[in-house]
């Protein structure tokens, strides 16, 4: 998979432009805030139709304009194809090769991407509804039907939290809906886990991998943690029974797979609380690298790789350790403020783009 061409249109900072002749190899170089990130951001909405960078899209339209168009052309072992995102004050429209997208469902992934940012090294001290959504990304890439079968859970849950404020305020209710609606979150629910638990171990087939070319002689691996790790459904059906009075109680579901986490075992212990913040950097890069493998590997997948602002945030030593262990083979955007931060050996083979050079 490789992007040819991008086209913005009040896109952030850009009133109009675009960026054309990517190699497999693309270095993007420019002081903060001349747009860099900005491009990444749009491959990656070009991907996932979502920015990595706000939940409030409508902040990226540029100051001048009502809207913001992105048009990308990749091609994957055939024909060139374009895919163009639209928000505007009626909301985000989708086209593939000019055709609108009725569903975003059919619009996502088309291209694969796998972002490695300064934010995402956060992930470790993060909240468990940010790993959660981190997760549901990295598997919506893989499985479409996964997209689904989490929509279709998370509308369960939502009803069902209606429903229970509604028992709150009048017992009389009959509370035999609950009966129904927690056998359909079990049913969905189970496939979810499944789903991500799969995930998490071919996440810990590569990453301890990884990381020991980081920091030898450790040991790291995912814990996955699930109220559905029973994984039987007449099991979680008298679970939920088990606990319906404490939930009447408090108005909302507190038992499922929306409550999911994991944790990053290093050496024994939860990196979260026992590991410094330079070695939470090197375990979030172990994962990504891990998730190149799983993509090609497990999948067949040659996802494109984001590298944004990355070797800021790292030593020497380790930044060769990352660009050694780079698949060759996949198209990579780096974005960087000085070239002092990428090996020679790379920027030899790399596309420049100087966006100081554009001003």
């Amino acid at each position: 998979m490789n992007i040819t061409k991008i086209e913005l249109l009040n896109f952030r900072n850009y009133n109009k432009k675009i960026f054309d002749n990517f190699s497999n190899l693309n270095i993007i170089i420019g002081k903060n805030g001349i747009g860099k990130t900005s491009i990444i951001e749009a491959i990656y909405l070009g991907s996932l139709a979502k920015s990595f960078k706000t939940n409030n899209e409508y902040s990226i339209i540029n100051n001048n304009s009502d809207f913001f168009k992105i048009k990308i052309y990749y091609f994957d072992y055939g024909p060139k194809k374009n895919l163009e995102i639209l928000l505007d004050k009626n909301g985000k429209k989708t086209k593939i090769n000019s055709k609108i997208q009725k569903r975003l469902s059919d619009f996502i992934s088309q291209y694969r991407i796998i972002l490695l940012s300064p934010d995402e090294l956060k992930l470790v001290k993060s909240s468990p509804n940010t790993r959660r959504n981190y997760l549901n990304i990295q598997i919506s890439q893989l499985h479409r039907e996964y997209i689904y079968y989490l929509n279709n859970y998370n509308n369960l849950i939502k009803n069902k939290n209606d429903y229970l404020k509604k028992l709150m305020l009048n017992s009389n209710l009959d509370s035999r809906y609950l009966d129904i609606i927690d056998e359909k979150i079990v049913e969905e629910g189970i496939k979810i886990y499944n789903y991500r638990k799969k995930y998490i171990e071919l996440i810990n087939k590569y990453i301890n991998i990884f990381f020991n070319k980081f920091s030898e002689k450790s040991t790291l691996f995912i814990k996955y943690i699930s109220d559905f790790e029973i994984n039987d459904i007449n099991k979680l059906t008298k679970e939920l029974k088990k606990i319906r009075n404490k939930e009447i109680n408090v108005g909302m579901t507190s038992f499922g797979v929306h409550r999911d986490d994991y944790e990053f075992i290093h050496n024994g212990n939860n990196s979260k609380e026992f590991s410094s913040q330079g070695i939470q950097k090197l375990i979030i890069l172990s994962m990504k690298l891990s998730e190149v493998e799983i993509f090609k590997n497990e999948y067949n997948i040659s996802p494109i790789l984001l590298l944004d602002d990355l070797f800021s945030e790292l030593d020497e030593k380790n930044r060769n350790k990352i660009f050694k262990s780079l698949n060759k083979n996949n198209q990579i955007f780096i974005t960087t403020t000085d070239l002092k931060n990428i090996n020679k050996k790379l920027i030899e083979k790399a596309k420049i783009f100087n966006l100081d050079e554009r001003v």
